[in-house]
């Protein structure tokens, strides 16, 4: 259904209300949500929201890698921040073995890059500053992967915008990852600002 999304659905927004959009790449495989998510990222950005793009490639959604490699990375191009694993920035890049080098990159232009390496954790470029740390991961009994990206997306983003330090956003997000893989379920797995922070304090989750 997302899929079907229509410019004319985003140009209804209140858009001098936004502070933000979050979009994933699942919206640019298609038409005619490609053209809305590209109208709904000028409409943010001429009314001085930050864009955040999730990655989230998922080869069956599009026609080849090569359309994926050429839309996705002209959409990064003009965003604030992205955020991905080391396989989709590979996508972005058009090159597996270059994913780290293409996010290095896209930060070098003043964006702020999330490279996630999964158990490896993850690489933060801010190009806002020439800054880059790495970031550990809560180790955690994983019953399921479904909603890690979401919960990281989720509650970076919400650090993010309210000038929380950027640091403390990805361990936030990873933290938010964590905790989802060891629940049932995706959006009812998503843990309270609480129960975050209860977990990030507990001896037992620090980061590996």
């Amino acid at each position: 259904a997302d899929l079907n999304l229509q410019v004319a659905d985003v140009e209804w927004v209140e858009w001098e209300s936004v502070n933000a959009l979050i979009f994933t790449g699942t919206s640019l495989a298609k038409e005619p949500s490609r053209s809305a998510t590209l109208a709904a990222i000028d409409l943010a950005k001429a009314h001085g929201a930050t864009v955040l793009f999730d990655v989230d490639h998922r080869a069956y959604s599009w026609a080849s890698l090569e359309e994926a490699a050429q839309v996705c990375r002209e959409a990064a191009e003009i965003c604030h921040v992205i955020i991905g694993n080391d396989d989709e920035f590979g996508v972005l890049a058009g090159d597996y073995d270059k994913g780290r080098a293409h996010a290095e990159a896209l930060a070098g232009d003043g964006r702020i890059c999330v490279y996630k390496r999964g158990a490896d954790g993850s690489i933060t470029f801010d190009g806002r500053n020439g800054d880059k740390f790495d970031t550990g991961i809560y180790p955690v009994t994983a019953i399921k992967p479904t909603g890690a990206g979401d919960a990281f997306m989720a509650s970076f983003a919400h650090n993010f915008m309210r000038d929380v330090d950027l640091r403390t956003c990805v361990a936030r997000g990873s933290a938010a990852a964590a905790i989802v893989v060891t629940r049932v379920g995706c959006a009812p797995a998503m843990p309270t600002g609480l129960e975050l922070t209860d977990f990030m304090s507990a001896p037992s989750s620090q980061t590996a």
